[in-house]
């Protein structure tokens, strides 16, 4: 038998010596003896058969900590079978739709820099529900996102696709979702939305006034906080059925304001349909740098204690900072899920849109570039990243961005998409232990 590599021995000055295993995301309390004698079988300076006692071997073998030569391996192999059946047996199919790429907007960390303002052409609708149609043997339905640039700024189109996906589509509509800046949002359009059933929509709010006018500006340097506050206020008694999630990108320049802004939205519009929550700044475009990220990125470490200082002010709740195992599935790795630009260009990844040599195939011609494609559902896939696979916590990690490794594989460019660090899985041990005494 020999010591897992999903194991992560470590000191709590709350909790004292402790044991974690991602696998099996279980938690022992040890004392300092054992704690050293578990380094030593980690080391391999002690044979655990020699040391343990049969009861306490055995306990230690049905918990995943002493495994089998090969049982990690094998682990992964599991794991890993069970992400490639996922990406070939979706029985939606799933359509990211830019009507446009124009954007109103010129936010400092969009990676959808200085592409061509165009919008979907009849030729090309007729195109996209030819290419939904073909591609809808042995499905139940299909699933809508509309994206851009900034989508209503194509909402005549987004009108004419509606109608369309009505009268022509074999499949029905099963989800529907739009990612939008929300300033352009008006009565006549959300009572449009409201009425084609739109599920979800995400609209994002980047700090206080000031921070917000800063990152979220429109390209006339006008400010736009005050008008999507009241969007946002109008959409929710409009759009009853549809859930608003109002986002914050969080960055080095606005983490320390969001526990305030957090509450002053939450107050606002409480008990409606609106939920806040926050996202980290990524700036993943394949041809962005390290130094570039790392200058409005937070890491793993800072990541980690903006979680904490989440769950300190009651914001998040403490319990859900136990660890879980990964669930995420991404369009990236979904054979049956693509991202359409307005030209009829096909890509596997929203942060590729626009760049046709990063095309997959086109709406008419159907996907001819496998390279990219088995790109992004085979080679950055985590369980092909060699330090994904050495890491104790790949069971509870969702891998991070395909396309920053991607970046890699290219281009050399470092990445770092870990989410977890030993300190931040004390730390957050403590406090879901602390809020379950």
């Amino acid at each position: 038998m020999k010591w897992s590599n999903y194991n992560v021995l470590f000191y709590s000055e709350k909790l004292g010596y402790a044991l974690f295993n991602s696998r099996m995301l279980s938690l022992s309390l040890i004392d300092k003896d054992t704690y050293e004698l578990f380094q030593k079988i980690k080391i391999g300076t002690t044979c655990a058969e020699d040391c343990l006692d049969q009861h306490d071997l055995e306990k230690l073998i049905q918990g995943k900590v002493l495994v089998q030569d090969n049982e990690d391996n094998e682990y992964i192999s599991m794991l890993r079978f069970k992400r490639q059946r996922q990406s070939f047996t979706t029985r939606t199919l799933g359509m990211v739709i830019c009507p446009t790429l124009a954007c109103n907007f010129a936010c400092p960390y969009c990676y959808e820099h200085n592409l061509p303002v165009s919008f979907m052409q009849p030729e090309v609708q007729n195109q996209l529900v030819d290419f939904i149609n073909k591609n809808s043997e042995g499905l139940e339905g299909f699933t809508i996102n509309w994206h851009g640039g900034e989508p209503l700024m194509g909402f005549d189109t987004i009108k004419s696709l509606y109608s369309r996906f009505d009268e022509d589509v074999k499949l029905p509509i099963t989800h529907s979702a739009m990612v939008t800046n929300g300033y352009l949002l008006t009565e006549e359009i959300c009572k449009y939305l409201h009425n084609c059933n739109l599920d979800y929509i995400q609209i994002t709010i980047d700090g206080n006034r000031e921070t917000h006018n800063k990152t979220r500006k429109l390209k006339n340097g006008q400010s736009s906080f005050e008008r999507i506050i009241e969007n946002v206020d109008m959409a929710s008694e409009l759009m009853p059925n549809c859930l608003i999630g109002v986002r914050t990108n969080i960055g080095r320049e606005n983490r320390e304001e969001y526990p305030a802004l957090y509450k002053e939205l939450s107050s606002r519009w409480k008990n409606r349909n609106v939920t806040i929550y926050h996202s980290f700044v990524l700036d993943n475009s394949l041809n962005t740098c390290h130094s570039k990220r790392c200058a409005v990125e937070l890491n793993t470490r800072e990541k980690n204690e903006f979680d904490i200082l989440l769950a300190e002010k009651g914001i998040k709740s403490r319990k859900s900072l136990y660890p879980h195992l990964d669930g995420s599935f991404y369009t990236c790795m979904d054979n049956n899920a693509y991202v359409v630009d307005p030209n009829g260009f096909l890509y596997k990844c929203w942060g590729d849109v626009g760049v046709v040599d990063r095309s997959i195939g086109t709406l008419k011609d159907g996907v001819k570039n496998y390279r990219i494609v088995s790109q992004f559902m085979i080679d950055s896939d985590k369980f092909a990243d060699s330090k994904c696979i050495e890491c104790p916590f790949l069971p509870i990690c969702d891998g991070g961005c395909n396309l920053y490794r991607i970046g890699k594989i290219e281009k050399g460019i470092p990445y770092n998409v870990c989410n977890l660090d030993e300190t931040g899985l004390a730390r957050f041990i403590e406090l879901y232990y602390e809020a379950n005494r």
